[in-house]
């Protein structure tokens, strides 16, 4: 049997991406827990079941959250703060919520819009990398199947219109969808530029095929600048990762205190 472990581990559970500039980006927000909690273990869960099966097929091996923790277990762990690298919490953040492991307890850090004072955090941390006189677009994802998780990014695009007159925010599904991206494409009449800034930690096929892509349904033909730009992911934001870096605080906290998500 293994030696007990009281010692909390910490679990990224991300929803998982194949792309090279994917992993660059998972290996900058491990670096960085890494340094922010030296004494802790720290190992990876997927949450994508498709991306999980298609590596799997591949030969690569991503295991999923209850195989990582079942591990944990199994290597003598007692607890495990989940930190889900998710933007809101939403059907993902559910499923996470719902896992669990016998004998192993666990307390979850929220995702990164979990509150407005997320919100205000967040902003801060996009502003200096928000272009002035020109349109920018923030690029979140959305929910086609369940429009209540939406509401964070309706708060949020409530929040950032109302301070900036030249930033959009759209989403890939649901609301608020690309209805917004009409007024980035007048704006852009009159600049000739747009920038679009990704509101998801390791922006993929989204952003390279959905925003950027060449077919004339993509947002850049639709924004029709005579320039598109896109920037980094939200896992290369160093102030971003400090919103996930208190959560995984309070997660740890609880286990410490007692009072478990």
């Amino acid at each position: 049997m293994a030696k007990s472990i009281n010692l909390p581990a910490i679990v990224l559970a991300a929803f998982g991406a194949s792309s090279p500039i994917a992993r660059e980006v998972y290996a900058n927000v491990e670096a960085r827990v890494r340094t922010a909690f030296p004494e802790h273990k720290i190992c990876w869960a997927y949450l994508s079941q498709q991306i999980v099966a298609k590596q799997r097929k591949l030969g690569v091996f991503l295991p999923t959250l209850s195989e990582a923790l079942v591990s944990l277990k199994q290597d003598g762990f007692e607890k495990a703060a989940i930190q889900p690298l998710l933007v809101v919490p939403g059907e993902e953040f559910a499923a996470v919520k719902s896992v669990s492991c016998d004998g192993l307890k666990l307390s979850i850090g929220d995702p990164l819009l979990s509150s407005e004072t997320d919100m205000e955090a967040a902003l801060a941390a996009i502003t200096p990398h928000i272009q002035k006189d020109i349109p920018n677009v923030l690029i979140c994802h959305g929910n086609q199947k369940h429009t209540e998780y939406n509401e964070p990014l309706l708060r949020l695009k409530s929040l950032v219109e109302s301070r900036y007159y030249n930033v959009v925010v759209a989403s890939i599904e649901g609301d608020p969808g690309r209805s917004p991206l009409l007024r980035a494409n007048e704006m852009a009449k009159i600049h000739g530029e747009v920038v679009f800034i990704p509101i998801m930690m390791a922006a993929g096929e989204h952003v390279t095929r959905d925003v950027m892509g060449d077919d004339p349904g993509s947002w850049k033909h639709i924004v029709g600048a005579r320039h598109s730009a896109c920037l980094e992911p939200l896992g290369k934001n160093a102030s971003i990762l400090e919103i996930y870096l208190s959560h995984i605080g309070d997660a740890m906290q609880r286990l410490t205190i007692g009072a478990l998500s």
